[in-house]
């Protein structure tokens, strides 16, 4: 009999430096400092309702660390994604994230959903994404994800409205 998991609880990224990574998921990306691990250097990080939802370790050294694998082929965990209630979250996540600097490098539309693509300062691949009403439905057809890029002129699709 398989576990009874609810949810994806937490990640963990290591960090070259805590402060730099602490300042960019709160000011930038509005998650909540929750405490600070004296004993390890770690920052727990949450998003609303949340106990915690990131944690951020540093490495053992710096100028030494390698980088993110961030490649499609590569083993590893490519991206962390965040899911926006709504199209106009995402549009106001996109136009926060710029207003601070960040880099948006692609801008994707998946079939089920859109999704914001950067990067965290030390090059970990981040992900927010509106996720449409009838996602669900749209896998279980068999969506034919085409990874298409989309502007905000591009209307939303038909298959974007209330689920069924």
């Amino acid at each position: 009999m398989p576990a009874k998991l609810e949810r994806i609880g937490h990640c963990l990224i290591k960090v070259r430096d805590v402060e730099r990574s602490k300042r960019f998921y709160t000011d930038v990306l509005g998650f909540q400092f929750m405490e600070q691990d004296p004993d390890h250097g770690g920052v727990f990080l949450s998003l609303p309702g949340d106990g915690h939802t990131i944690d951020l370790s540093p490495v053992g050294d710096p100028a030494t660390a390698t980088p993110p694998v961030g490649q499609q082929d590569g083993v590893g965990v490519l991206h962390i994604a965040f899911k926006v209630a709504s199209y106009e979250a995402l549009r106001e996540s996109y136009d926060s994230l710029v207003a601070d600097g960040v880099n948006v490098q692609r801008m994707m539309d998946h079939v089920s959903q859109r999704s914001l693509y950067f990067q965290d300062p030390d090059g970990n691949t981040l992900e927010i994404y509106y996720e449409f009403p009838r996602a669900r439905e749209l896998f279980l057809a068999g969506r034919g994800d085409m990874d298409e890029p989309f502007t905000w002129d591009d209307p939303l699709p038909q298959h974007a409205g209330a689920a069924s």
